[in-house]
């Protein structure tokens, strides 16, 4: 028995030895400066200036298997978004953009009456009221929802949302819970299921009106994609020739009539048979909880900053009202007018990094050539977990000796900014459709709230805390003064 004992201990010894040591023909050799048993830990919130990548393909990142927790779930995968990003560039076009900024202009203000109900009150938490702005603006301009239709958005989306990052991130930082067989056996994983199930269907659901459509649908009755069909056959002719050219050749050309995004992928999906009503579901999806997560807490973390810097808020409200004069809205050919204040949201994103790192599974080897040793190269190998430090990124040398301080005038002059584009990767490197309609969402928002208040906040003692994005341990609270 003893000799049956000492034989399984060796086994095992042995069978972790071997796991650990043996040979690895694929995988790089280990980088100078590894530590024991940490290895280059330490390195991870540190600058590094030592190798340029030189990958062999523009596309040779996928993302990493921790983002796979929500992708198979709800957000559309990285080789259905190559395949359809170029197809659905046409929705994203700077005109069709201009035609959403009167949906823009309209609830902004909405977010202005909502806030005038708490001002003068002293500090509010904003999470709430912004959250349900930007669900409103991105539905309408996706979706084509009216504000009858808002209402499940509102509730029960901000409620499953929330609860579905809370799993993921849990399943993240407990390593027991990666391996897909062990999760999928857990409390956990049916409870995402439902959450899943109910954003999806929330999505895909309508009102009453369109009930009869369900009598020939699937588990996942896709009501709004059959709703918004139905309108569409209900178009003229000539509107839906003008939308057939403006798909093919990149331009949107229908009197700047607004058409939310849903009905190019309609359109594409009837006339061209190039996406599926599934594919739509899941841009859709993609598109709704990026616009939530995202755009909602840089809109939270900016006027915190405003609030914070009274003399940039100061610059920012004569910008205003320099370009709107006594204009109540703004329009396509005021928004590129507010550089300042663009300047202020970029910097917004630059120090307060919406994505502090990001994981990439690279699919092809990538070279760096190390500085100041001749011909020195180190590969990383294809199939190989990456992870990108943009809060490092965005504070490397690079940007000057003041790159940890908030400076909005860097902006202002582009010789003073560093010569390599991806230094800045406020949400990830590469190409991103939404990052233009983000951007006008944001510019109209501060825009309209700014110039009806001023802001007072206190950014100095608050503390982060790293979700799906970076968020605040503890509420933002604003406090709104109206202007006279």
């Amino acid at each position: 028995m003893p000799v049956l004992v000492l034989t399984m201990i060796f086994s095992v010894v042995f069978a972790i030895w071997w796991y650990w040591w043996r040979p690895r023909p694929r995988s790089p050799r280990t980088y100078p400066g590894a530590l024991p048993i940490i290895g280059h830990i330490f390195e991870a919130v540190k600058y590094r200036n030592d190798g340029t990548a030189m990958p062999s393909t523009s596309f040779c990142f996928n993302s990493s298997h921790f983002k796979t927790f929500l992708i198979f779930f709800l957000l559309i995968s990285v080789p259905t978004w190559k395949i359809h990003r170029k197809l659905l560039n046409p929705a994203f076009n700077q005109k069709v953009l201009n035609t959403f900024v009167n949906v823009m202009n309209v609830e902004a203000q909405s977010l202005v009456s909502q806030f005038k109900s708490v001002a003068g009150q002293g500090p509010v938490d904003v999470k709430q009221f912004i959250i349900k702005y930007v669900l409103r603006s991105v539905c309408r301009t996706s979706l084509g929802l009216e504000a009858n239709d808002q209402h499940m958005i509102d509730k029960e989306y901000v409620q499953a949302i929330e609860e579905t990052i809370a799993i993921v991130i849990k399943r993240g930082l407990n390593v027991a819970l990666h391996p897909s067989f062990i999760y999928n056996i857990t409390k956990m994983r049916k409870r995402q299921q439902e959450l899943i199930t109910r954003i999806k269907n929330i999505l895909n659901s309508k009102m009453a009106s369109v009930m009869f459509l369900m009598y020939f649908s699937k588990i996942y009755t896709f009501q709004i994609i059959k709703k918004r069909k139905s309108d569409l056959k209900t178009t003229n002719k000539k509107s839906m020739r003008d939308f057939n050219d403006s798909s093919l050749n990149g331009e949107y050309r229908d009197n700047g009539k607004f058409k939310p995004i849903l009905d190019l992928m309609l359109h594409l999906s009837d006339e061209q048979q190039v996406i599926s009503d599934d594919d739509i579901r899941q841009h859709i999806d993609t598109f709704v909880f990026g616009s939530y997560d995202t755009t909602s807490a840089v809109l939270q973390t900016t006027l915190l900053v405003l609030g914070s810097h009274p003399d940039v808020q100061e610059r920012v409200y004569k910008e205003i009202k320099e370009v709107l004069g006594n204009n109540e809205e703004l329009t396509k050919y005021d928004l590129p007018k507010l550089v300042y204040l663009e300047a202020v949201i970029k910097e917004v994103l630059r120090i307060y990094s919406i994505a502090p790192w990001v994981a990439r599974q690279l699919d092809t080897d990538v070279v760096f050539r190390i500085k100041f040793i001749i011909s020195a190269k180190y590969t990383l190998r294809a199939g190989s977990t990456c992870i990108l430090v943009l809060y490092s990124l965005h504070r490397h040398p690079s940007w000057g000796p003041d790159a940890k301080q908030f400076k909005p005038e860097r902006w202002l002059n582009p010789e003073t900014l560093p010569t390599n584009p991806n230094v800045y990767a406020p949400f990830g490197i590469g190409k991103r459709n939404w990052k233009q309609y983000a951007m006008m969402t944001l510019k109209t928002s501060v825009a309209h709230i700014v110039r009806n208040f001023q802001l007072s906040a206190d950014i100095s003692n608050l503390n982060w805390k790293y979700e799906v994005v970076l968020k605040p341990t503890n509420p933002i609270l604003v406090s709104f003064t109206l202007r006279s």
